[in-house]
């Protein structure tokens, strides 16, 4: 009996102590290794189209789904606009700020951190730089759009994936505050432009969000 109750202790610590062993060594259940994650809380949306229309058209960006969706959606954190309508001169506004007789979706805050970078060079960022690892104060995002009230410019054609282009940080305000339940930062990349089949304009935006709250925005995988 007592050689049998050993057996059992024996039988026992040398599963804990397998099952130890796989923990530490990063193993999951079929045994694949398992790197450290280092994207914390980062997701990548490497393109995402919007296009210029009349009516409820595809102008619009929820940019924590990472999806386009109508001008009409609720979900919009972002839609594209043509300042003046005339079918140039196009900035992303924040997705509460509408038209008359257009749902409105949820606030989105602005800010231009770098003027023109390559995608290359994009694809390097790793925080916004404002000197702060974690928390990113209400200052550091100052505009409703991407055109800064003159100061960043407006989207135009020509605009090909090998241009220098101009980095933009968001902040998902009021999905943050009412939806999500903590800050979602990002940043923004402008593709390219051109025109579709219909002479509308088009354009796709690269974007990067960390739903963890982080000013964190490494991405191993373009």
């Amino acid at each position: 009996m007592k050689l049998i109750f050993s057996f059992k202790y024996i039988f026992a610590f040398l599963i804990t102590v397998t099952i130890g062993f796989s923990l530490l060594s990063g193993c999951d259940d079929s045994g694949v290794e398992q790197n450290p994650t280092v994207d914390s809380g980062v997701v990548h949306f490497d393109s995402i189209g919007v296009v210029d229309g009349i009516g409820n058209v595809m102008n619009s960006i929820n940019l924590y789904n990472g999806t386009t969706v109508e001008r009409d959606s609720v979900s919009k954190d972002a839609n594209l606009t043509d300042s003046a309508g005339t079918l140039m001169n196009y900035m992303l506004r924040s997705g509460d700020l509408t038209d008359q007789n257009v749902v409105p979706g949820f606030q989105t805050r602005f800010n231009r951190i770098y003027a023109s970078l390559t995608q290359a060079q994009f694809d390097t960022i790793t925080k916004i730089p404002v000197g702060r690892d974690t928390v990113l104060p209400d200052i550091d995002f100052t505009a409703d759009d991407t055109y800064g009230s003159g100061a960043w410019g407006y989207f135009n054609l020509p605009m090909s994936t090998s241009d220098s282009k101009p980095v933009f940080s968001f902040w998902l305000k009021g999905k943050s505050a009412n939806f999500i339940g903590r800050n979602v930062y990002g940043i923004i990349y402008p593709r390219e432009a051109s025109l579709d089949g219909n002479g509308n304009f088009r354009m796709s935006f690269e974007v990067k969000i960390n739903v963890m709250g982080y000013n964190h925005f490494y991405h191993a995988a373009h």
